[in-house]
């Protein structure tokens, strides 16, 4: 293993947390199928997992460490434990025939790790994958082989709008001047989703683009993410 150059400014384990709306988008986007069991092995807090929960799908969640069992941020029974994607030991979701993967992998607290996860859920998935990625982590000349060559993705789909990705450890910091909360405010990276399914192999990738949102969802998405996590009054989240 081969740890990147360190960044202070940057959680150790790439835990990042994308807004549920990312997932809503892909939804919308492609058609996944019901028929099969769709796995986040970097759940997180279970965003991806309780978005596609939410639409009917079955889902399962694992991470590298437990950060969602004592969130109490609901469908704690999605979460099956914790689990090292990228270790000698497989989990039981493996074994189930029909499985998509749909994820935000980390990017960059190991050299390549992002690339390793991907090539992994196309090794155990028997349908979709789907990962939440920085539009320029396909420009790079060492990925060339791997996106061009040997899996090339069937769509990338590209956010109009930069989707907001805080730290896990900072959802609920303040802004020191006006007190207001930060997370999900801004989005500094432009991110897409980079789609492969394993039944219809690719030569040459599609790319889309996600429209953006207007100004009112834009506000009622992040509402909803801030309640979810609890910086915002929960009782308030159903209303």
């Amino acid at each position: 293993m081969t740890l990147a150059t360190p960044r202070p400014d940057r959680h150790p384990q790439d835990w990042y947390v994308e807004p549920t709306w990312t997932v809503r988008a892909l939804m919308q986007m492609i058609a996944l199928d019901r028929d099969y069991t769709i796995w986040d092995p970097c759940c997180g807090l279970g965003t991806i997992p309780c978005a596609l929960a939410a639409a009917g799908f079955t889902v399962a969640g694992t991470d590298l460490t437990d950060r969602w069992s004592a969130q109490t941020l609901g469908l704690p029974h999605l979460f099956l434990g914790e689990h090292d994607f990228l270790g000698a030991q497989r989990h039981m979701v493996e074994f189930w025939p029909l499985l998509s993967v749909i994820f935000n992998p980390p990017y960059s607290y190991e050299d390549d790790i992002a690339e390793r996860c991907v090539r992994q859920a196309l090794k155990v998935a028997s349908g979709m994958v789907c990962a939440l990625l920085p539009i320029r982590w396909r420009a790079s000349e060492k990925r060339f082989g791997f996106l061009q060559e040997e899996f090339p993705p069937l769509e990338i789909l590209e956010f109009c709008d930069r989707p907001s990705m805080p730290p896990g450890t900072a959802l609920h910091d303040r802004d020191e001047k006006t007190g207001q909360l930060i997370a999900w405010k801004r989005g500094k990276t432009d991110y897409a989703w980079y789609v492969w399914d394993r039944h219809r192999p690719r030569p040459d990738t599609r790319s889309r683009l996600i429209p953006p949102r207007t100004r009112a969802q834009k506000i009622a998405d992040r509402d909803h993410d801030l309640r979810r996590v609890g910086a915002l009054p929960q009782l308030e989240l159903a209303a």
